[in-house]
């Protein structure tokens, strides 16, 4: 992975961004020019073959991606390349600005990217559709970046599954929207998904030393044994706040009785306040939430680097493709949920993740999110999904673990690490709320606008939201003359404007006949108003 920016080139925020992003690819830096925009690439390179970008010819791209059928691609459109992003390039000038084939280019990607490309005026932006790698944008004034702290007060974030067209000249947008989310026909089985898992985690094995982040739960010790099965070179990283810390207890049981090669990241009250600072400023957020759960992935990813580890495997989404979360077991329809949880993992934990191993100069690889595998787990029989109910299969019965590793219940990482429960000692210490002592390192979480009804779920929600340290920019209220709106809460919606000036908050209120379809394009003009006042 590595980080890219592309800007008008007489903006003067571009030397700031590059800073800000040098982490993200410290074995080169080029940028090149083209009509007044400049295109900047830092490399990350895994193997020692550096193959400098951008890539210049009748376009240029940049391109921060890691495609795992980049061969296969170039045999079917008879094109070379030294690397994936050099097939890609070739593959994308032989569309002459083609829009129809640029997106066929696109769909056909097996992997993690995120790339711009620009011909003859115009530029495409794109991501993978699970959004593993980041790409945040803004078009006016003119701004492409890997991560949103290269310039913060404009970029938002790309949508993973849009793809985005600007033509510079007219200034045109269009976009794009692919929906990958598309269940297999027939059902899949055990054997399919088992098989496909290991395709998945298969692919992408660097030739490098591997590492794992280790939490001794049932995602990683997975990874660790399919690794080596492959025969790969690998280490296990476990990070910890104290001896009795279940994931620390699991990783070194397992790691002793298995033969793998375990490296311990203790996390001490006094270095986690020391880092603090730096973690809410490389995951661009003081959610306390997000902090609890990055801050033991940070101090693993720290220790994988003094090894000099380049790649590093996370079972990241084994939880949303595996129903492994607790809300899977609502009552719910459990294919509802995965759907719910993969679509908005992106912005929930991918660009953390991402942030983290980046800053480590570390590429990070998700392989519960391949693209086919998803397609796969949406049609299995809930039964198989149910509490991980196949990766416990996968490990009783072709791998015949321990019982008492396939069958551990799930612990997130912040509980299982130690580091929420530490964090609240911290911040008792200090005297303060965590999200008090957590502002004070990042005061910059995205701006929030709140639909109100004076309603306890609309109130509660929007003090979750405000315990998180996100800013609440206004309330939207909808005000229906229909009062059996199929949409809209209707008892008492007047009383809202006393609310609204009693929390200090600016408030839109849009009106409404309550039309069914019809209704949806009223809230739509309310959130357009809020983007556009606050």
């Amino acid at each position: 992975m590595c980080g890219i920016i592309v800007c008008n080139s007489s903006n003067n925020k571009l030397s700031f961004a590059e800073h800000q992003l040098e982490h993200r690819g410290i074995d080169a830096h080029n940028r090149t020019e083209r009509d007044g925009i400049t295109f900047s690439h830092f490399l990350h390179s895994v193997v020692g073959k550096r193959v400098i970008q951008p890539f210049e010819g009748e376009g240029v791209l940049v391109a921060n991606c890691e495609i795992y059928n980049w061969r296969e691609l170039a045999q079917r459109y008879n094109v070379s390349g030294r690397n994936d992003a050099e097939v890609l390039f070739n593959i994308l000038e032989k569309a002459h600005g083609s829009e129809k084939e640029i997106l066929e280019t696109i769909k056909e990607l097996d992997g993690d990217f995120a790339c711009i490309y620009y011909y003859d005026g115009k530029l495409v932006a794109f991501r993978d559709p699970i959004g593993a790698n980041p790409l945040f944008y803004s078009i006016d004034p003119l701004f492409f970046a890997s991560e949103r702290k290269a310039a913060p007060d404009i970029l938002r974030e790309l949508h993973p599954r849009t793809t985005l067209f600007y033509d510079t000249k007219t200034h045109a947008i269009r976009k794009i929207y692919l929906d990958i989310f598309q269940p297999t026909t027939p059902p899949s089985t055990y054997e399919d998904t088992r098989d496909f898992l290991f395709r998945a985690i298969d692919k992408r094995i660097a030739e490098t030393s591997l590492g794992i982040l280790f939490s001794g739960g049932i995602d990683s010790v997975l990874l660790a044994l399919r690794l080596a099965e492959d025969g790969a070179n690998i280490s296990l990283y476990t990070a910890y706040t104290d001896e009795n810390s279940e994931d620390i207890k699991y990783a070194r049981a397992f790691a002793e009785e298995y033969n793998f090669r375990l490296f311990e990241a203790e996390i001490t009250p006094e270095n986690l306040k020391a880092e603090l600072p730096h973690i809410c400023q490389v995951i661009d957020s003081s959610d306390a939430v997000k902090v609890s759960i990055a801050s033991p992935l940070y101090f693993a990813a720290k220790r994988a680097r003094q090894n000099g580890t380049k790649v590093i495997y996370s079972g990241l989404g084994a939880d949303d493709l595996f129903a492994g979360y607790a809300r899977f077991r609502g009552g719910h329809s459990i294919h509802s949920e995965q759907l719910s949880s993969l679509r908005s993992i992106y912005e929930r934990d991918l660009y953390r993740d991402n942030c983290v191993a980046m800053h480590n100069n570390i590429e990070l690889r998700v392989p519960y999110l391949d693209r086919t595998l998803i397609h796969l787990a949406l049609s299995l029989p809930e039964p198989l999904l149910k509490n991980k109910s196949v990766l416990r299969k996968i490990l009783k019965e072709y791998y015949s673990l321990n019982e008492k590793y396939f069958s551990r219940p799930k612990k997130a990482v912040q509980y299982g690490s130690g580091t929420a429960k530490l964090l609240r000692r911290l911040a008792r210490k200090e005297g303060e709320s965590i999200n008090t002592l957590l502002s004070k390192y990042y005061s910059r979480n995205i701006p929030l606008a709140a639909l109100y009804t004076g309603g306890k779920d609309s109130a509660y929600a929007l003090y979750l939201m405000k315990q998180r340290n996100y800013e609440l920019c206004c309330l939207i209220t909808i005000k229906s003359e229909n009062k059996e709106s199929y949409m809209f809460h209707t008892p008492r919606i007047d009383a809202t404007e006393e609310h609204a000036r009693r929390m200090h908050l600016p408030q839109i209120v849009q009106a409404t006949a309550g039309e069914k379809e019809k209704e949806l394009e009223d809230l739509e003009q309310a959130l357009r108003t809020a983007v556009r006042q606050y």
